[in-house]
């Protein structure tokens, strides 16, 4: 009996650490290296998109997408169409 209590303690603890563990916030450093930017007329990155993004959709051009900061590359995400403000 005294085992069964020794082994069930053990198996608690186990899994107390294992949810402990995966509530823990995920990594950030993916969200720090990309970010949204407007898109200039030539297709290179424009200025930062801050707060609400404010392409208009009166145009089908790119006006806006995420790019990599660290790299400067488009991300393919975000993409939204329009005029730029």
């Amino acid at each position: 009996m005294k085992s069964l209590r020794i082994t069930l303690g053990v198996a608690a603890i186990a899994i107390g650490s294992f949810a402990a563990f995966s509530f823990a916030p995920a990594n950030q450093e993916k969200e720090d290296s990309v970010a949204d930017f407007y898109v200039n007329p030539d297709g290179s990155m424009g200025p930062q998109v801050s707060g609400t993004n404010l392409c208009q959709p009166t145009s089908p051009n790119l006006c806006s997408q995420e790019y990599n900061i660290e790299t400067g590359q488009p991300t393919e995400n975000h993409k939204r169409n329009g005029a730029r403000p």
